[in-house]
């Protein structure tokens, strides 16, 4: 239905305009020069919506500033030709149909089908299922890290040359409460003290202390201990309380720092704990049937080998010494491997003559330092005589200690 303000076209004339005014079958029709021109309703039509919505609107970003009706744009001067144009502005600018509106190519559909058909058939569809989400109680992922990290205000000097941040990541699903401290030897006792504490988030990280390059000549034993937990419900995991061995030539080597996922720069690093241990509580490792019926392999000889006749050494590694871990605790087998430093210890103190060895070589491994921190209790307590002191690093690497019997 025609009405003042409808935009309509002549049927017998080309152009378009807006219905300004209407009297009886008459309309007037203001045109896009600013003129109005009479027409007979019947001799014009409505603009379709779609028609209108397809139009172009020309405003150029010099264009002066649409005004009121009869009212000049800021700094402008109209004449009485502009102020008629203003008037036949809208709300969106000046719009032109006949200029901007082409709709001369027909659409093709059967094309348009065509080319929808051929995308669909080239595009490949991954319909690989995807993995379910495990509950919360079903994700038992677990590893604690300790990393060295060069300080940041020691950039320009290289990493085995630089002070050294401790950071402790927890890069696991569980919130840890943790307790870092330096083991210390006083008035014939052994203590620890305090360097931080507290709870650290799931796939987090936490600064433990600065160390000072003077301060790690003389780095020793840390004792660590480590309970992880969850707000809901959780594969639980063991409480950790061990001491860490921190061999001062460790932090002055290139070799020892190396590429991480937690920090830009090299570290030493240690790791905690980790659920992929063979004795974790979370993935037990359970011998299946057709491994009971196997014939039992011959068990390696320990390794006893002399370098010479005033040196032993032992090997307390779990390999050398016992068949298998399969079911075994970290507790049994740290048990196991006490024993055979207390016989082999004492085999060499009751050898007497010259077969007797000076000294006697343990090596126990790098690992959480536990079995370290045994054998220094066993002989404080037991053999309060002997003197003792780390092996040779070249000979042994750092997991070694070497007792004096003579």
């Amino acid at each position: 239905m025609i009405k003042a303000g409808s935009r309509v076209k002549f049927v017998s004339d080309t152009g378009v305009g807006i219905v300004r005014s209407i009297r009886g079958n008459m309309a007037y029709v203001e045109v896009e020069d600013g003129f109005e021109i009479p027409a007979l309703i019947s001799d014009i039509v409505e603009v379709e919506i779609e028609q209108e919505n397809a139009a172009i609107v020309k405003i150029g970003p010099s264009d002066p500033k649409p005004a009121a009706a009869g009212r000049p744009a800021d700094g402008v001067t109209q004449t009485k030709k502009q102020r008629a144009t203003v008037r036949g502005l809208n709300n969106y600018g000046r719009v032109s149909l006949a200029d901007d509106y082409e709709d001369d190519e027909p659409i093709d559909l059967s094309k348009l089908r065509k080319n929808f058909t051929t995308t669909v058939a080239e595009t490949t569809v991954d319909r690989t299922p995807a993995a379910p989400e495990k509950a919360p109680w079903e994700v038992y992922d677990y590893t604690v890290l300790l990393l060295f990290v060069p300080a940041s205000e020691g950039t320009d000097k290289p990493a085995e040359a630089a002070d050294l941040e401790a950071w402790l990541v927890n890069d696991s699903s569980y919130t840890l409460f943790y307790n870092i401290a330096q083991r210390e030897q006083r008035g014939g006792g052994t203590f620890v003290r305090t360097l931080d504490s507290g709870t650290l988030g799931a796939d987090s990280k936490q600064k433990i202390k600065l160390y000072r390059r003077a301060e790690l000549a003389e780095i020793s034993t840390l004792h660590i201990s480590l309970l992880p937990h969850k707000a809901t419900a959780f594969v639980p995991r063991a409480v950790e309380a061990f001491d860490l061995e921190l061999h001062p030539l460790k932090f002055v080597r290139p070799a020892s720092f190396t590429e991480n996922d937690y920090f830009d720069a090299p570290a030493v690093v240690f790791t905690l704990a980790s659920s992929d241990e063979a004795t974790d509580t979370a993935s037990p490792v359970i011998p299946t049937p057709a491994a009971t019926h196997q014939q039992p392999k011959e068990k390696p000889a320990p390794h006893t080998a002399s370098s010479s006749r005033d040196e032993e050494v032992v090997d307390l590694h779990a390999e050398e010494i016992l068949d298998s871990t399969d079911g075994m605790a970290s507790g049994e087998v740290l048990k196991a491997q006490l024993a055979r430093f207390t016989v082999a210890l004492e085999g060499a103190l009751k050898a007497g003559g010259k077969s007797t060895p000076k000294r006697i070589v343990f090596i126990h491994g790098v690992g959480k330092g536990k079995l370290r921190y045994e054998i220094e209790k066993e002989l404080r307590r037991n053999y309060p005589k002997l003197r003792y002191q780390d092996a040779s690093f070249a000979e042994y690497g750092y997991g070694a200690i070497m007792i004096f019997l003579k």
